[in-house]
């Protein structure tokens, strides 16, 4: 999913986003649901299509205020367990929530990298 209304199609497969060291955060907006894909050297794990907004890597120093479309690959407990295992597509679960999927794609996240190389996120 792109934000930008002008291109009438895009193709392939944005780049990955830099990780979190500890003590970072980024910003960013979500553009799809978490996707389970199974990796040859670290097993399964998420990607998120994001919209990145801030990041602390010099990498994207020069970020647009527009910002750039990456792909969030992970496999943070936050995403695995909580957003999508045991309440992502259970009956009770986030993704059962209108309000949640709303906000999933509506608002800007924080993504932050705890001290204790946690990732945490919010809006």
């Amino acid at each position: 999913m792109s934000l930008n209304k002008d291109v009438k199609y895009s193709l392939g497969t944005p780049s990955l986003m830099v990780g979190l060291d500890k003590g970072e955060k980024c910003e960013c907006k979500f553009l799809s649901e978490p996707k389970s894909i199974d990796t040859a050297e670290h097993g399964k794990k998420y990607d998120i299509s994001i919209l990145l907004l801030s990041h602390p890597n010099p990498k994207y120093s020069s970020l647009d205020k527009k910002g750039m479309e990456l792909t969030w690959r992970t496999n943070c407990h936050v995403v695995r367990v909580t957003v999508m295992d045991d309440h992502g597509k259970g009956v009770n679960g986030l993704w059962q929530s209108k309000d949640f999927r709303n906000d999933w794609f509506d608002r800007i996240w924080t993504i932050s990298c705890k001290e204790d190389g946690n990732i945490w996120i919010q809006s």
